[in-house]
Parts: structure tokens; sequence; C-alpha cells
């Protein structure tokens, strides 16, 4: 299957894992594309949603805006919403590497990865031992050859919990802040790392902002 996203989608030709896609909520649409551009026909995208915030419809009208049927490109996402930090844990202590070997998956999308972790009904302590193993785990996903990525909007209602964001980002390869302007319907794409660089998006392809259930 030829890549998943529109080709005005303001990315690099070749990202490499862990990716990070930051800023305002746009940030969840630009990580599922990158994350689509990966997946092929009977190699599906594989989904972690802690954000809860899978649109389908806006997976839907880029189906459409790519002549293609929207079951056609549902077919190719695998997804598990994650509610709670032990979901998460179980996770990442092996279910996801069993399910990447299960659907040959050549990429996997972590949409709100952090936001497990910052429920306040989360002990602090807690959260940094979850956290820990989320590093190791996206690097061994890229060294196999797997393409790693996160869509994080920085956590901004738990004080003092920001520093995972930040630990995150150092353990990327790729960041990216990405932030909508609402009065022009553009998305302003800024590459932090690894080289400094800036796009403007247009986006043909309906809703930008996914819904949050």
């Amino acid at each position: 299957m030829a890549s998943l996203v529109p080709t005005g989608t303001p990315l690099p030709d070749t990202i490499t894992g862990p990716a990070v896609f930051a800023g305002d909520d746009a940030s969840l649409t630009l990580g599922l594309l990158a994350g689509l551009r990966a997946a092929r026909k009977g190699q599906p995208l594989l989904i972690v949603d802690g954000a809860n915030a899978f649109d389908p419809f806006l997976v839907a009208d880029l189906a459409r805006k790519l002549r293609m049927a929207p079951r056609a490109l549902l077919d190719e996402i695998r997804i598990s919403r994650v509610f709670t930090c032990h979901q998460l844990e179980a996770l990442l202590r092996g279910r996801l590497q069993q399910a990447v070997q299960r659907f040959r998956s050549p990429a996997v999308y972590f949409s709100g990865l952090l936001d497990p972790l910052l429920d306040e009904e989360v002990a602090a302590g807690e959260a940094v031992r979850i956290f820990r193993l989320i590093p190791p785990v996206l690097q061994r996903l890229a060294s196999s050859g797997v393409l790693t990525v996160c869509g994080c909007p920085p956590p901004q209602q738990v004080p003092g919990r920001d520093e995972r964001f930040t630990a995150l980002c150092e353990t990327a390869a790729w960041v990216f802040d990405v932030t909508r302007d609402p009065d022009e319907d553009v998305v302003r794409v800024v590459c932090r790392k690894p080289q400094a660089a800036e796009w403007r998006w247009e986006p043909q392809i309906g809703m930008v902002i996914p819904r949050r259930w």
C-alpha cells in the first residue's frame, strides 16, 4: 500500500523513532498521520490511546480525501485504549511487543502517552516507576525497525509532573511542536530535533482537532 497520508502533510520524507509531536491537540492528528504513513496493507498501525482521542470520523474523512473507502483505511489500524496507568504498564511490559509481532506492525502510535500518568489519583512515585519503563520500550522498538510516534500535548493540569514530558523529549530522536491557528485554519509545525525547521500546513482533510471521548 502506498503512503496513507496526504502528500501535502508537512513532514520530512523519513522520520525515525522515537518521534514526539507536542503542542495543542492538533499534535495528536499529526502524530496519527505520521504513524499511518508507515502502515501498509496487512501491516497495520498499532495505536495505544491514552488520550481517549482516537477519532474514527477524522480517519474516515482522510480516507475519502484519498479516494479510499473509510473501512479500507480503518482496517489498517489496531487500537488499544488505555484508561489507567496500570493498563499502560501491562502493555509496556510485554503485551505491546506481542501485538507488534502478531500483526507485523511497522509503527506504533502512542496518543497521549503521558496522560495515564497524570491522573491526580496516581501517586507521584507510582507515575515515576511506570514512566521509567517507557524510554527502553521506545528504544527497543526503534532498534527493531518499528517507528514509534508519540502525540503528547504537554501536561498542564498536574503541577510537578511536567518533567516527564521533558524527559520524553530528551529520549526522542525527533521532536515537533504543533499549533493550529483557528482564524486562518493553518497548522504551524516546528521541528526542534534533530535540526531546526518550520512548516505551515493548510490541511485538506476536514477536521484537524480530534474529538476527546
